[in-house]
């Protein structure tokens, strides 16, 4: 009785005693019998007669629009692309798939979307025509439709429909895919609930049944996918705008990854040249509903995606280089642009038309008519060898976002936080002074973005061999501090060096006996004694030998030094030497390499000068560089802060100590060579006056 009732819904076709017209007894007959052979020959014979004997576009297209032929024409299709044995089969294998077969080809609308979602996009392959519909996708359609009864209309139909014909991990292979793919409900049911929360795209709403098969495929799980959409609003939210989120494949570099590619989250952290990256390019399109394919090029992979503009290819050699669906990127293009061809829907009807002539010459005729339909513009040499980011196919980029060529996200208010009592929280975008030493290009200093929650947060960028934020601090009292950090990290392994002046003697004048190209202004040796994280001495290339003389204007105990040779890190040998009054330059130590962050004690001596003397540089290239040269009894603020790696969403570090001094004070915070680094903001709680005891050494276990 179900069966009959649901054929029965189906549109009423006039029967009389001298022809066969479609009509709901006959299909549900066929459905509840499993036999659609004779049903699909009388639909056959009945559409044939509807072709007029002229055949011609005008002749024609009346037929299509009569809404009395539109469904049994599809129904005929449905049944001869399964096979009416296949469907049998499936008809009898379980009740429900007869209830979903009585919906479904009483249905037109959605028959005819699962039938354009179905139909290959290579024309010739649909000029050929061989194609067939599989029963797997009949299977998971009738899953979703049992489960679901907000997928039979809408937009979640063609979320059903893509789902079924394209099931998660069906889409390009490549690095951080689950192994065991989601079922196509888990999925669709995924998709359905992103759209109706708005965390998609405002270009999913337009897209085809086709169109999200190349969304819903991914090969990422669902908790991934979620994921990817929350390191964008936290990493590059800028990217939201134009929907350029293909962009963060900036992010995703290193060669001979050392980490193992076991989800997107890991392939992030681990990056690759450019399979992981094709790989990452495809998943983070798709978090966002933005249909994606893998590409292949000659020795290189990289992405298809359909932006704002259409289909694009990114981070490669552009299309005519481009393997992608079994096709070239030109055929690729042609065929995408006769799918989004306004007369797509006609000329797919008119082919299923030309399938129910006995005659040949009809058949021929009607397909020629569906040809001439089918014209696209002719494809340009420019659009064939466009790429967007091909200057990054093979090439570490310098920051990851171009940011000034953007608009950024609307600024919103920092949401409300209660400071814990005796907390001092600084905001990351609160600094006084910036600045940074460029590798791979890019502006030398952090950038201030609008948080997506709202508020500012700041990124030290990727490509810098160092990159320095200054934050002025009012001091309460001297002594030691937890420092913790609010930040977002794209790789493990990240750190951020803080480091505070005051706490070290003071330095009346320095003078040294090189300085490069005599720019004593800017590059002079007082750069070095200045208590300012972002100057530094430099000597001219090619000199080994240079040597900086710091003037403390009175004896002065010193027991203690510490010494930033920040990136340019070339010296090899050293030595620390001290007088006092008229008295006789005395050795310290000797030492080698130095580094952005060398400190080292000594027994105390009393001075009034002090030399620190370059020996030796590796390599020939001299000319040493000294960002910071400090000595005294006790050490000026200085603390590595291990950063966690965090997925590129906010987690807070854990405490480090830095000792501070009473009044306002600088504290700079370093971001060294890395993938780049968030900073949302910063607490200061105050520890005690004392330093924390050194841990003791580890007791051998009794049993090793």
């Amino acid at each position: 009785m179900q069966i009959a009732a649901a054929c029965f819904a189906l549109v009423t076709f006039s029967t009389n005693s001298h022809a066969w017209t479609p009509n709901a007894n006959e299909l549900g007959t066929a459905i509840t019998s499993g036999d659609f052979t004779a049903y699909e020959n009388n639909l056959r014979t009945w559409l044939s007669a509807k072709v007029p004997a002229n055949i011609s576009e005008e002749a024609l297209k009346p037929v299509l629009l009569d809404a009395t032929v539109a469904l049994p024409l599809a129904q005929r299709q449905f049944i001869a692309k399964v096979g009416p044995g296949n469907l049998a089969n499936f008809a009898k294998a379980d009740p429900k798939n007869k209830t979903f077969l009585a919906w479904l080809l009483g249905n037109s609308k959605a028959l005819h979307e699962y039938l354009l979602a179905a139909t290959p996009l290579s024309i010739p392959a649909r000029e050929d025509n061989s194609y067939g519909l599989p029963l797997g996708g009949l299977e998971n359609w009738k899953n979703i439709f049992s489960a679901d009864p907000q997928s039979k209309d809408g937009i979640n139909l063609k979320i059903a429909i893509a789902t079924s014909i394209r099931p998660p991990g069906t889409g390009s292979r490549g690095s951080g895919q689950q192994k065991v793919p989601s079922t196509p409900l888990v999925r669709y049911q995924y998709f359905r609930d992103a759209h109706a929360k708005r965390e998609l795209f405002p270009s999913f709403d337009k897209l085809t049944a086709w169109d999200m098969t190349h969304v819903v495929c991914s090969g990422g799980s669902e908790v991934d996918l979620s994921w990817g959409r929350d390191m964008v609003r936290t990493m590059a939210s800028d990217l939201l705008n134009g929907e350029r989120v293909v962009e963060t494949t900036s992010m995703v570099w290193r060669r001979n990854s050392p980490v193992s590619h076991v989800d997107y989250k890991t392939l992030l952290d681990g990056g690759g040249k450019c399979g992981p990256r094709s790989s990452w390019s495809v998943f983070i399109c798709q978090a966002w509903g933005i249909p994606a394919i893998g590409v292949g090029q000659p020795a290189h992979a990289c992405v298809a995606y359909k932006g704002l503009n259409g289909w694009q290819v990114a981070y490669g050699r552009g299309w005519d280089a481009s393997k992608l669906e079994g096709m070239g990127g030109r055929e690729f293009l042609a065929s995408v642009a006769s799918r989004d061809n306004a007369n797509f829907s006609t000329v797919e009807r008119l082919r299923w038309f030309s399938t129910t002539l006995a005659a040949k010459e009809q058949s021929a005729a009607v397909v020629a008519v569906a040809k001439a339909l089918d014209k696209t513009k002719e494809i340009s040499d420019k659009e064939l060898k466009a790429s967007q980011k091909a200057e990054e196919m093979d090439a570490d980029s310098g920051g990851p976002l171009s940011k000034a060529a953007t608009t950024k996200p609307a600024e919103k208010p920092e949401p409300p936080s209660a400071v814990p009592p005796g907390i001092i929280r600084v905001l990351g975008s609160s600094f006084e002074k910036t600045g940074g030493i460029t590798v791979w290009g890019g502006e030398p200093r952090v950038a201030v973005e609008n948080s997506y929650g709202g508020g500012k947060q700041i990124y030290f960028p990727q490509g810098m061999a160092s990159c320095w934020a200054g934050y002025k601090i009012n001091v309460p009292q001297t002594g030691y501090y937890e420092m913790t950090t609010k930040v977002a990290t794209i790789n493990s392994g990240m750190a951020l060096m803080v480091r505070s002046y005051g706490a070290m003697a003071t330095v009346k004048s320095a003078t040294a006996t090189n300085v490069w190209r005599n720019d004593t202004k800017g590059l002079g040796p007082q750069m070095a004694v200045d208590n300012d994280f972002g100057t530094r001495w430099a000597v001219n290339g090619g000199v080994d030998q240079a040597s900086l003389d710091m003037d403390l204007g009175a004896p002065t105990p010193i027991s203690t030094i510490m010494i930033d040779e920040r990136a340019y890190e070339k010296v090899s040998k050293f030595r620390l030497e001290y007088k006092l009054g008229t008295g006789d330059w005395k050795q310290i130590f000797e030492g080698t390499t130095i580094g952005n962050s060398y400190a080292k004690d000594f027994p105390q001596v009393t001075a009034d000068h002090v030399r620190l003397s370059t020996l030796d540089c590796s390599g020939n290239t001299g000319g040493p560089t000294f960002w910071e040269v400090s000595v005294g009894t006790v050490r000026d603020g200085f603390a590595w802060i291990g950063l966690p790696w965090t997925a590129a969403t906010w987690q807070n570090s854990k405490p480090v100590e830095i000792h501070l001094v009473k009044g306002e004070r600088m504290i700079w915070i370093n971001a060294p060579y890395q993938r780049g680094v968030a900073l949302k903001s910063f607490d200061l709680k105050f520890r005690g006056t004392a330093p924390l005891p050194a841990p003791k050494p580890a007791q051998a276990s009794a049993g090793l």
